[in-house]
């Protein structure tokens, strides 16, 4: 959660340099770019610190180091090995990965959840590899880094329109992908290094399989709630996994005609060994939600919010709104000004603005004060009224700020929605503690007897259950495992 509420959490990126020209290292042929090879590389350190702060690292140095050496062994294969390649897992649960470019690969431990061997991992990553050798992003002229995040980090403050663009968290070319040309480049360079450092060459179109599972249950999902799908890089409804002439063509470009002596590398055991015990959804340290209430055992805090809206728990702040993004609420804590009082403290961070309806607050024991402010909201052009809560609580003081249209009365016209969920703000009762543990990944074996329904029960989501647990384990739709086999199933 959070430290500074008015300050922008991420600025946008410039384009480092006029346009030039490069050579591309993968295929020899010029292209257009926008930095030199070592603005690319700046520029990705620079934004390296925005995402980590964004998304965080997933904290467990083993699983970092893991995939930093499988990365690594990937990326020497290629011509520009020398850029010093770095993989980094991101603590989130979205399935995706992607790369800014400048050497600089990131992975969602959502994504690992749903691969089932290091050659498969190998391949995601020479995938994004890939992006680099071809110098996508150069290419690709730089938009504003992770823009609606930074933008909604201050919408309600400064009355921005980000609330618009709440489903883009993360709009960047890199994020949702270079095109569909480019994309088919990224696979068959990936392929080729992944086949070069001795993975299994199949793998890739393993992946494909997965995510082609993944969009197909994501687009039946999103339809029957009623929003956006949010499908890995945006282009596999037309992007064909590769075929065996793809394979063939890889081991060709890697100069490999049989398969080595040692055997392809697939080691899904050294794999499945690696992410036992990773998170499945939140982890503990960004909190948990279950149901509509999210729980934090850093913060001993729990706080329920309307069912249907989404609880969008970054590093800094926690974002809840409706499907139709027509209603947002933020929470942020700051640290606890000496000898002010709670109204004295929101006016001062609010700089006097023209307020209403001001009064004292008490929410389980916490001492505060709520207001309306007559603008600021980011659904109004900044001309709506926002509610503003400040609680205090021992050495923090929390944040809190919701806006909607603008009602009759001059109130949010949700205002009462955001001060019920205010009120359920409490302390974790000590029974709730494990409550905000994550769920996470155990890896057991298939009996002869076993059938999927016997391992569905502890999977989070009440509606789909067996969809995402065969979707887990590459089973998707409807295929039983076979004796022997090794499942991921969540505890």
């Amino acid at each position: 959660m959070v430290r500074k509420f008015f300050v922008a959490a991420v600025a946008a990126a410039t384009v480092l340099a006029a346009t030039a020209c490069s050579t591309n290292p993968a295929t020899g042929g010029h292209n257009v770019v926008f930095t030199s090879v070592k603005g690319e590389q700046e520029q990705a350190k620079r934004i390296h610190l925005e995402i980590i702060q964004f998304y965080g690292l997933y904290e467990d140095q083993a699983v970092q180091d893991y995939v930093q050496s499988v990365g690594a062994k990937v990326a020497a294969q290629t011509p520009i090995a020398n850029w010093n390649f770095k993989f980094f897992v991101l603590d989130d649960d979205e399935v995706n990965a992607f790369t800014p470019g400048g050497g600089y690969v990131y992975i969602h431990r959502g994504l690992m959840n749903y691969l089932n061997s290091e050659a498969e991992l190998a391949s995601v990553l020479g995938h994004e590899i890939g992006h680099d050798v071809a110098r996508h992003p150069a290419r690709t002229q730089t938009r504003d880094v992770l823009m609606s995040v930074g933008a909604v980090a201050a919408a309600i403050a400064s009355g921005s329109e980000a609330i618009a663009q709440m489903a883009d968290i993360g709009a960047t070319a890199w994020m949702q992908g270079y095109g569909r040309d480019n994309e088919m480049e990224a696979d068959r360079l990936g392929l080729e290094y992944a086949t070069k450092a001795g993975y299994r060459p199949e793998a890739m179109a393993a992946v494909f399989k997965v995510l082609k599972g993944q969009e197909s249950f994501e687009l039946q999902r999103a339809k029957e709630e009623e929003r956006e799908p949010n499908i890995y890089h945006g282009v596999f409804s037309d992007h064909p996994a590769p075929d065996a002439r793809a394979i063939q063509a890889s081991q060709g470009a890697a100069h490999i005609t049989a398969e080595p002596p040692g055997g392809w590398i697939d080691n899904r055991e050294a794999y499945l060994s690696a992410i036992n015990g990773l998170p499945y959804g939140s982890s503990r340290e960004q909190g948990i939600v279950r149901d509509n209430r999210f729980y934090h055992e850093g913060m001993g805090l729990t706080v329920a919010f309307p069912r249907g809206w989404t609880v969008h728990n970054l590093r800094d702040r926690l974002l809840v709104y409706t499907k139709k993004k027509d209603a947002l609420m933020q929470i942020t804590i700051e640290k606890r000004p000496e000898k002010r009082s709670p109204r004295e403290y929101l006016l001062a961070k609010l700089k006097g603005g023209a307020f209403s309806r001001g009064a004292d607050l008490s929410v389980d024991g916490m001492e505060g004060y709520a207001l309306i402010t007559r603008s600021g909201s980011p659904l109004d052009g900044g001309e709506g009224p926002v509610r503003w809560v400040a609680l205090y609580r021992e050495k923090s003081v929390f944040l809190i700020g919701g806006a909607s249209r603008s009602s009759a009365s001059g109130a949010p016209i949700d205002d009462g929605i955001f001060m019920s969920s205010i009120q359920t703000m409490r302390h974790l009762k000590p029974s709730e503690y494990p409550l905000a543990q994550p769920y996470r990944l155990k890896i057991v074996s298939a009996a002869a007897t076993t059938k999927i329904d016997d391992y569905v029960k502890n999977m989070p989501d009440e509606k789909f259950k067996k969809e995402q647990f065969e979707l887990l384990n590459g089973l998707y739709p409807k295929r039983e495992p076979k004796a022997g086999d090794a499942l991921k199933v969540v505890e």
